[in-house]
C-alpha cells in the first residue's frame, strides 16, 4: 500500500484560499445597502407661502362679495315697467320693493342685485295681481325690468243709463257714473199741429235716439276695459245679476283676440237680445256681427282667413260690416 506524503506547503496554500473565499462572503453579507427604494415616500415640508396667497384670495373674494351685498350701488332702485293699463302704477311700484324688501337673506338687504331671484318675484307678484303673464329681467347694476301682461276679470256694463262694473259672474260689482246726454245722438223731424185757436204750431218730434258711448272718455276715466252697451237696458244695484258668466267670457275672449291677434282697433260691444247676438263697433267705422252664445275661436278664425284672403286693410275705409253668425258662411258689406 501506498501512502501519500503531507505536503504541509499545499496544505497552507489551500487553506489561504479558503480563507479568502469565507472572508469575502462574510464581506458582502454584511453590506449596508444605499440604494433608494421605489416604494418608500419622501416627506415634504408645508409650502406656507402657496397656502398663504390661497387665503389672502379667499379673504379677497369674501370682502369682494359683502361688499357688492351691502353697498347701496348694487341695491335695486329702478323699476321699467310696461303693460300696466288698469292696475294703479303707484301702488304695484310700491308693492315690488315691498315684496324684495320682504325677502331677506339672513343679515343681507333683500334689495341686493344678487339675491333677488326673479322667478320667485314673479310668481308673488301673479298671487297678488290679477296679470295674465310677467316677465322681470335684472339689469345691472340697479334696474328691473318688469314687462306685465294684465288679466282681465272686470267689464264696463252701460245700460243706457248708468256706467257699471260687471264681474265674471255677470253682477253689477260698482256703480260708476250716469250716461251723459252727449252720448245719445237724436234724429228729429218738425211736426205742425193746429191749436183749438186754429194757430199752426210747430214741435220737434225725436223720431230715432241712439246711443254712442264717447270711448275716449270712458277709457280714461274708467280704465282699457271691454265696453258693452246693452239695448235691454237692465238696472240693478249692486250683485245685481245683468249678463251670464257665459256672456261676460265671450265678451273677453273677442276684447283679448281682437286687440292681440288682428290690427283692428276695438271699439265696444253692442248686446242686442236674449239669443247672444252682439255687434262689435270698431274705430274704423265698420262693424262685426257675432254670436256670443257660440264658440268664439271658430268665428275668429273665419274672420282672420277672411281678413288675410278676402279683404286686406287697404281696402277696410270701405268696409261696412262683417257676420260672422253662421258657421260655415261669412258674409260682409
Amino acid at each position: 500500500m501506498r501512502h501519500k506524503l503531507f505536503n504541509p506547503y499545499k496544505q497552507k496554500r489551500r487553506w489561504g484560499r479558503g480563507v479568502k473565499r469565507a472572508s469575502r462572503f462574510v464581506s458582502t453579507r454584511n453590506q449596508v445597502y444605499t440604494g433608494s427604494n421605489p416604494y418608500q415616500q419622501e416627506k415634504k415640508g408645508v409650502d406656507w407661502r402657496k397656502r398663504i396667497k390661497v387665503i389672502i384670495l379667499i379673504l379677497a373674494l369674501l370682502v369682494m362679495v359683502v361688499f357688492v351685498l351691502f353697498h347701496p350701488f348694487f341695491h335695486i332702485k329702478n323699476q321699467n315697467i310696461t303693460g300696466l293699463q288698469r292696475i294703479n302704477e303707484t301702488e304695484f311700484r310700491e308693492a315690488v320693493f315691498g315684496m324684495i324688501d320682504y325677502k331677506k337673506f339672513f343679515i343681507f338687504p333683500g334689495r341686493d342685485y344678487l339675491l333677488i331671484n326673479v322667478e320667485e318675484l314673479e310668481a308673488i307678484i301673479k298671487d297678488r295681481f290679477s296679470i295674465e303673464s310677467i316677465i322681470i329681467k335684472k339689469v345691472f347694476p340697479d334696474t328691473l325690468n318688469i314687462q306685465i301682461e294684465e288679466k282681465i276679470s272686470t267689464i264696463i256694463y252701460d245700460n243706457g243709463e248708468k256706467y257699471n262694473y260687471l264681474g265674471l259672474e255677470g253682477k253689477i260689482v260698482e256703480i260708476l257714473r250716469k250716461v251723459g246726454n252727449d252720448e245719445w245722438q237724436e234724429v228729429t223731424e218738425i211736426v205742425t199741429s193746429t191749436n183749438v185757436q186754429g194757430e199752426e204750431i210747430e214741435k220737434k218730434r225725436v223720431i230715432e235716439r241712439t246711443h254712442k258711448p264717447t270711448l275716449d272718455i270712458i277709457i280714461k276715466e274708467l280704465g282699457d276695459y271691454p265696453l258693452v252697451y246693452d239695448k235691454r237696458g237692465f238696472i240693478g244695484e249692486i250683485n245685481t245679476q245683468v249678463l251670464q258668466p257665459e256672456t261676460v267670457q265671450g265678451v273677453i275672449a273677442w276684447f283679448n283676440l281682437i286687440n292681440k291677434r288682428t290690427d283692428i282697433p276695438f271699439g265696444y260691444i253692442i248686446i242686442e237680445n236674449e239669443l247672444g247676438n252682439a255687434i262689435i263697433t270698431t274705430r274704423e267705422g265698420w262693424s262685426l256681427l257675432i254670436k256670443l252664445s257660440e264658440d268664439v275661436e271658430i268665428q275668429f278664425e273665419e274672420l282672420q282667413y277672411l281678413l288675410r284672403e278676402k279683404i286686406k286693410k287697404i281696402n277696410r275705409s270701405n268696409l261696412n260690416y262683417i257676420d260672422l253668425r253662421f258657421p260655415g258662411r261669412v258674409y260682409w258689406q
